[in-house]
């Protein structure tokens, strides 16, 4: 293969990189309008500009970054059951004036770290990071 075609992204990495632009916007979003600092949001910068620049620990931090999201949806999710199991009339989220539900809230979630993982363990992207492909 030529040079032109071992350096271009895959079309999954690229929907990667395009969820990571996203989140790194509303990182950047939540960071300014409510000062809020924290690992689930600023942690995708790193991610990001280490698929970007297909540095040699991005599949590491990849993994790390994959492990705190679910390891946090696991914990929200648990409490939000036990919660619900307590008192019902409670557990509800509201954003901005917006009650948000809870089921096609946490479906989206799982879809989308479902699809990190996927993108994350492929060979796809073991591949794109290797030194042999720059």
């Amino acid at each position: 293969m030529n040079q032109i075609t071992q350096s271009t992204m895959p079309l999954r990495v690229k929907a990667l990189v395009c969820l990571y632009i996203l989140l790194t916007l509303i990182a950047l979003w939540r960071m300014t309008t409510f000062y809020a600092f924290d690992l689930l949001t600023l942690g995708v910068l790193p991610l990001l500009f280490g698929i970007l620049t297909r540095a040699a620990w991005t599949k590491v931090v990849l993994f790390v970054y994959l492990g705190l999201q679910t390891i946090g949806l696991a914990a929200m999710s648990t409490t939000a059951i036990i919660a619900y199991q307590i008192t019902p009339e409670d557990v509800n989220l509201v954003f901005q004036g917006y009650n948000i539900p809870l089921i096609p809230l946490w479906l989206i979630l799982v879809s989308l770290i479902g699809f990190q993982w996927w993108v994350g363990v492929s060979k796809v992207m073991t591949q794109y990071l290797s030194p042999k492909n720059r």
